[in-house]
């Protein structure tokens, strides 16, 4: 079985790999579509610490080939997407089936190897019937929708208030549409590119500032008369646009921080006193709902994922889909592969 595998940093190859095995209470999936992740980017070029050798990915879709002992059967054959968060299966919360609450739960592909080869086991719970039409490619790029539902949730916009969305990458995207369709007003966005604002007014933006352009600090109070937003989402994960968030949301704003890497500034603590702010730190999906909830946006065409898609590799060129992935070359925005 072919399986794209992380050597070192900026390096990937194709190997063969063992065939997965329908452990109890797992599938084992047949890998129809994945998508690259700013996760699986960050590991490729080490902003986010990986082991190597690691056959990353968690973002995809397939059709179940095979279940173990305990499984129902009437999984085999079916269409799915698939939850990327791996439960422990021994914590309390596991045992309640409770297995999205579970605290030791982990990224597939960050913490195990991931979804980047031709067939993956996973567990049943992490499986989501994918209905007629949902394209296996567009189930394989529900999560950073789900993360946006996770953060929105969290947020509880109000009709006509001021948001900012600091980047525009896929999870960026995601939020700008989700943010209109909250009733979001002024929507303000950012990326360091011109590349992704065609989608974004396609999206709901209304102002959208190139920060290699302006001054994005200045320009978003200038947009909201020196007050800042009502409320700031940072999902780029640059150190940078980090930094400027405290300084861009209005006194008893709200603050949501999406974008990891290893090199964040620390958040100072007396601006969030001094604006009396709500900070939300969003680490995924939130495993509630959020992943359905996503596929029926897209089922119903709430949420068009056509613009977002910008390069197409097959598993062969997989080394190529990372450096596009990564340069962001050809103005990429979200890369999939096929086996």
């Amino acid at each position: 079985m072919r399986a794209a595998v992380l050597t070192a940093l900026e390096t990937v190859v194709l190997e063969d790999r063992p065939e997965p095995e329908a452990r109890p209470g797992w599938a084992v999936v047949q890998v129809e579509s994945m998508s690259l992740c700013g996760t699986d980017v960050h590991q490729y070029d080490g902003r986010i610490d990986t082991p190597f050798p690691r056959v990353p990915g968690h973002d995809f879709s397939g059709r179940v080939v095979a279940v173990g002992e305990g499984a129902d059967e009437g999984w085999v054959g079916q269409p799915v997407a698939v939850k990327p968060s791996l439960p422990c299966g021994d914590c309390l919360e596991c045992s309640q089936d409770k297995p999205f609450d579970c605290k030791k739960k982990k990224l597939i592909g960050l913490w195990s190897d991931g979804c980047m080869t031709e067939r993956i086991a996973v567990p049943v719970v992490n499986l989501i019937p994918r209905p007629e039409g949902v394209e296996a490619w567009q189930a394989s790029l529900l999560e950073p929708i789900a993360v946006g539902l996770n953060t929105v949730d969290r947020l509880r916009i109000l009709l006509g208030e001021t948001v900012v969305v600091l980047g525009q990458g896929p999870i960026g995207l995601a939020l700008t549409r989700l943010c209109a369709l909250s009733g979001a007003g002024r929507l303000i966005v950012t990326d360091a590119r011109e590349a992704p604002f065609e989608v974004s007014r396609a999206y709901g933006a209304s102002d959208c500032l190139d920060v290699t352009q302006v001054d994005a600090k200045e320009t978003i109070l200038e947009l909201t008369d020196g007050a800042g937003a009502d409320i700031v989402i940072e999902t780029s994960g640059f150190p940078a646009s980090s930094a400027m968030v405290l300084d861009v949301v209005r006194k008893e704003g709200k603050v949501a921080h999406i974008g990891w890497a290893n090199d964040l500034p620390p958040l100072p603590v007396i601006p969030i006193m001094a604006k009396t702010l709500t900070v939300f730190g969003v680490g995924g999906n939130g495993g509630r709902g959020q992943y359905e909830r996503a596929q029926e946006l897209v089922r119903t065409g709430r949420l068009d994922l056509d613009p977002m898609v910008t390069h197409r590799f097959a598993l062969d060129d997989i080394a190529e889909a990372f450096e596009v992935a990564s340069s962001k070359s050809g103005g990429a925005i979200k890369v999939v592969v096929a086996p």
